[in-house]
């Protein structure tokens, strides 16, 4: 496995983060995510949007798979 050992300024942000980490290269491109195990002081949803989302996976559709999705949004727009 290859380590990588943090400059201390990386590690105190990486010890502050509150989510995820974006890890990138000096050119800015990300090369991955560090998730930093978190408990949240809240809860990510509320109660209301938790039913909202439940209500929604249980209407009627339509529904489209990933493959339609992605061939609609290759289809050039007038």
């Amino acid at each position: 496995m290859t380590k990588i050992e943090l400059t201390p300024e990386q590690a105190s942000i990486v010890s502050a983060a509150r989510g995820p980490v974006r890890i990138c290269l000096p050119d800015g491109s990300i090369v991955g995510w560090l998730k930093c195990d978190i408990t949240p002081a809240e809860p990510i949803f509320t109660p209301e949007e938790i039913a909202e989302a439940e209500r929604r996976l249980d209407a009627a559709g339509p529904w489209f798979t990933t493959e339609e999705v992605l061939e609609s949004l290759r289809e050039p727009r007038a």
